[in-house]
């Protein structure tokens, strides 16, 4: 089962405010609206029952946030809205946690939580390392590969190397894309596309194909892309449909809903009022399978 089909249960849950696969150091990866705020507390819990942790809760400002151990090297943090009462988000829980036994998780990668913001203080220490980065003698530069959809992504031999905190390259590939970039290189298996890639990390597909061609750019991937792939080629994307009427949505929904017309993907709507993808879901999740539907279609 694919890790994208299992955290839906999450995603579409109404009463789930965002949620993460976290190492047992407490690194969030692959999050989905799981706020920054409570990130200290679940590291905290982390540092004192890591090694015991099975099933556990943590109170927080927004909510509580259930920590689950899925395998030696992961758990996952579901954050709830405060109305929901604990044994049901224990079970929740559970159930993902449950199905998540038949999914191939990636490694973590070997790095540590703590990120220096050194090169955000310092400009020009960030400068030698773009320098550094782009002069690499035995890795120049390329650029004779144009990543699209369509492409098979596969480590490269500067892969490892990107995942290492002491490294320029881990500290530049930060410096651009902050933990996406991070979360995109744990979903490479050398089977994967990039589509699929920006399924799995719950991103749109243009941000993960920028991200990639970086990673191509500098050897920390290979893309097997197939020949006469085009910006005709085509992909199915899945489209919220409302057919109900706006006045009887509630008021804060309102904005999301009318732009659900069967043309836009959810990304797309959020990127157009601007608001955070997982807002946008909020907004949407109430009215599916009554007045609102999901459908696919095709589109270049």
């Amino acid at each position: 089962m694919e890790l994208e089909r299992v955290l839906t249960k999450l995603k579409f849950d109404e009463d789930v405010s965002g949620f993460a696969l976290v190492t047992n150091d407490g690194a969030p990866f692959l999050s989905f609206g799981l706020p920054e705020a409570v990130l200290p507390q679940i590291k905290g819990t982390l540092a004192i029952h890591a090694d015991s942790l099975k099933l556990m809760n943590v109170m927080t400002g927004a909510g509580t946030v259930v920590l689950a151990r899925i395998d030696l090297n992961w758990v996952l943090a579901v954050l709830f809205v405060p109305e929901l009462n604990l044994g049901s988000a224990l079970q929740r829980t559970k159930d993902v946690i449950d199905l998540m036994d038949q999914v191939d998780l990636p490694p973590p990668p070997d790095i540590s939580t703590q990120i220096s913001d050194t090169l955000e203080e310092v400009p020009e220490i960030k400068d030698s390392i773009i320098s550094q980065v782009e002069t690499h003698e035995e890795y120049p530069v390329r650029d004779d590969v144009v990543v699209r959809h369509g492409c098979i992504i596969h480590k490269g031999k500067r892969y490892d190397e990107a995942l290492r905190i002491e490294s320029q390259l881990y500290m530049e590939l930060k410096s651009h894309y902050s933990n996406t970039g991070l979360d995109i290189l744990m979903m490479i298996n050398d089977k994967r596309s990039s589509s699929k890639i920006a399924e799995e990390v719950g991103k749109n597909l243009d941000q993960v194909i920028a991200v990639l061609q970086w990673c191509y750019n500098y050897h920390l991937i290979d893309a097997e892309c197939p020949e006469g792939q085009d910006p005709g080629t085509r992909e199915i994307v899945e489209v919220p449909l409302y057919e109900g009427e706006l006045a009887k949505a509630k008021k804060e929904d309102r904005d999301v809903l009318a732009l659900c017309d069967g043309t836009r993907t959810v990304h797309e709507i959020a990127d157009i009022l601007g608001i955070l993808y997982f807002k946008a879901l909020q907004s949407i999740v109430p009215y599916r399978g009554k007045t609102l539907k999901m459908i696919r279609h095709t589109k270049n």
